[in-house]
């Protein structure tokens, strides 16, 4: 069976008025829809899955009921029929169950597969019966009563058969006169009870037509604005609605705690102290740090003007007087040289020292341009970075300083840190940085958490309203907000389910001195709201998808139109139409229903 056939079979289930009810041959229900449901009032989600004898045989005033679906069992009937009484929250009821136990032929040895129980309420026409049969009654009676007025005035007119013939007319008269009233009364007594078409007709707004040809009558329903609300019923646990965790700021030691486990802490007041020996010595050497780069960067800014800067102009400057010197003196040399004033060693001492003086000023030219590059823009960038990480050491050192005394960011109750290997907060244990020390729970403000299968959880957004109350909540109804719906399923056996939260609206003090955490909670999100939404019966119209066809009576004449139009959502019984239909249009209903 494909998911579509599965979405079908279930919208086909949920749109019928009767009950149904799928019990397996080892007793779990396997199905029960929304009518069933409502008819015994149980919650849908507290039905399949669980053991039929574990809710029904419980359950107060439904024992003939549960022996109806029983004796299908016992007997193996393939179908029987039964009107039981039960009573539910104080109020009986007249259910007419019909019952099948079915079996899987195919196999060569029978197995049990299910009972199948269909449930229809059939109090109202139950009620409808006795109120014709005393209806009825009344009718007989007051026949009687004519009948014997009829009697007794024969018996007149026998007695005055010697009056006049002007008496005798009149007697005719008075006769022909009861006679008309006896069948004038009995016409209208005993006329075809319709109640339920007529009652229908007055409460659904229905207009019947018919032609002088005796034509089958035409119903018709005048479409007027009803507001429509749907919610989602969920089953969740009080919790509180907000706890905000205190950790350390940075490595140390608990030198003081100003406010015991347990008790109430206001807003900004001081909750724990830290010990900052170690913590100042390390803003110290960031200070340092800080100082040294500042000054690193503003000798780079004026780099061209700085000392190192005219050291190496100088040494390049000696370097190339000292060449030149070099130079003049390997002059002189070889013009001696050529005279024969000197010798040729002389001239080679002379030329050595030109070639040393020469290699002096190329190192002494590479070193300046050396001294020019460490004041580059390269160079200064990474100098002001360098002064931006120490400043930022700085700071974080100051801002940890600064939290050294910590103080509670909420009003609340402190809660010692729970988990394993944490440690009690006393005086004078070492912490480290991140390290959970203590929780502080705001106690007025409550949440629920809750889980919601797969199918439903696109329905639920955050911000949408809800109405949460439970069996601890005594008459209480609290209103709260959807705050979290989880994008990711929660791991384990069984069907997907996501987590929601809901946050409870500020209570008063009644509902905070009775409320408390842990407490189970009933959850309805109201998942859609339309005070204005137009509603058709089911069988008035044939849908296609989230389109539906229609006939509709033009407006001013007697023609039917035929009209398609976009359908919204879907009760038991009806549907919205969201587009193609206007308030006070008259919709065709079919003969048949």
């Amino acid at each position: 069976m494909t998911r579509l056939d599965n979405d079908i079979y279930h919208a086909l289930l949920e749109g019928i008025s009767d009950g149904v009810l799928v019990v397996d041959f080892q007793g779990t229900i396997v199905l029960a829809n929304s009518a069933f449901c409502s008819m015994f009032q149980i919650n849908p989600d507290k039905v399949t899955g669980c053991v039929f004898g574990e809710i029904f045989l419980s359950l107060e005033g439904v024992d003939e009921f549960t022996q109806a679906v029983l004796d299908a069992v016992y007997h193996q009937a393939t179908t029987q029929r039964k009107i039981v009484n039960v009573h539910i929250k104080g109020e009986q009821r007249l259910l007419s169950v019909a019952s099948s136990y079915l079996t899987d032929a195919n196999q060569d040895e029978r197995e049990h597969v299910a009972v199948i129980a269909c449930v229809s309420d059939i109090t109202e026409i139950r009620e409808l019966r006795e109120t014709e049969v005393q209806l009825t009654k009344v009718v007989k009676s007051q026949l009687g009563e004519l009948q014997t007025a009829y009697r007794d005035l024969e018996f007149q007119n026998e007695v005055l058969s010697s009056m006049t013939r002007k008496t005798r007319v009149t007697r005719v008269v008075a006769t022909l006169l009861v006679v008309g009233i006896f069948i004038g009364i009995g016409a209208w007594r005993i006329q075809p009870l319709d109640l339920f078409v007529a009652g229908f007709a007055v409460d659904a707004g229905l207009v019947t037509t018919s032609d002088e040809n005796d034509a089958p009558a035409m119903q018709t329903l005048t479409i007027t604005p009803r507001p429509l609300q749907l919610t989602i019923a969920l089953k969740g646990q009080l919790a509180l609605g907000r706890v905000e965790e205190i950790v350390s700021p940075f490595e140390g030691h608990v030198s003081e705690i100003h406010v015991n486990i347990g008790q109430m802490v206001p807003e900004g007041k001081k909750i724990i102290e830290l010990d900052t020996g170690q913590l100042v010595a390390e803003l110290r050497r960031s200070e340092v740090d800080y100082i040294n780069s500042r000054d690193r960067l503003e000798e780079i800014k004026d780099w061209s003007s700085g000392a190192e800067m005219a050291r190496a102009r100088a040494a390049l400057r000696r370097a190339g007087i000292e060449l030149d010197d070099a130079k003049q003196t390997l002059a002189r040399a070889t013009f001696l040289l050529d005279q024969g004033i000197i010798s040729a060693l002389e001239h080679e001492q002379a030329e050595r020292s030109r070639i040393n003086r020469k290699l002096d000023f190329e190192a002494a030219e590479r070193e300046l341009a050396s001294v020019e590059k460490k004041g580059s823009e390269e160079t200064l960038k990474i100098a002001q970075i360098d002064v931006e990480t120490a400043r930022a050491q700085l700071q974080s050192y100051q801002e940890k300083l600064d939290m050294a005394s910590i103080k509670a960011p909420i009003s609340g109750v402190l809660i010692a840190a729970e988990g394993p290997g944490v440690k009690p907060l006393v005086k004078g244990r070492p912490v480290s940085q991140g390290e959970l020390l203590a929780s502080i729970a705001d106690f007025e403000r409550l949440s629920v958490e809750s889980s919601i299968d797969e199918v439903d959880v696109r329905k639920i957004k955050v911000g949408q309203r809800a109405l949460i109350s439970g069996p601890g909540f005594g008459e209480i109804e609290v209103e709260g907000t959807v705050s979290l719906v989880s994008s990711r399923a929660k791991s384990g056996m069984g069907l997907p389910r996501f987590n929601i939260i809901v946050d409870l609206d500020k209570l008063d003090d009644r509902a905070s001195d009775q409320l408390r955490v842990g407490m189970s909670a009933h959850v309805a999100i109201v998942v859609y709201s339309n005070p204005e939404s137009l509603m058709i019966p089911l069988y008035a119209v044939e849908q296609f998808g989230n389109d539906g066809i229609i006939k509709v009576v033009e407006e001013g004449t007697d023609n039917i139109e035929t009209r398609t139009v976009s359908l919204g959502y879907t009760t038991l019984d009806s549907v919205e139409v969201i587009n193609g239909l206007a308030a006070g249009e008259m919709v065709v209903l079919p003969n048949d229903w």
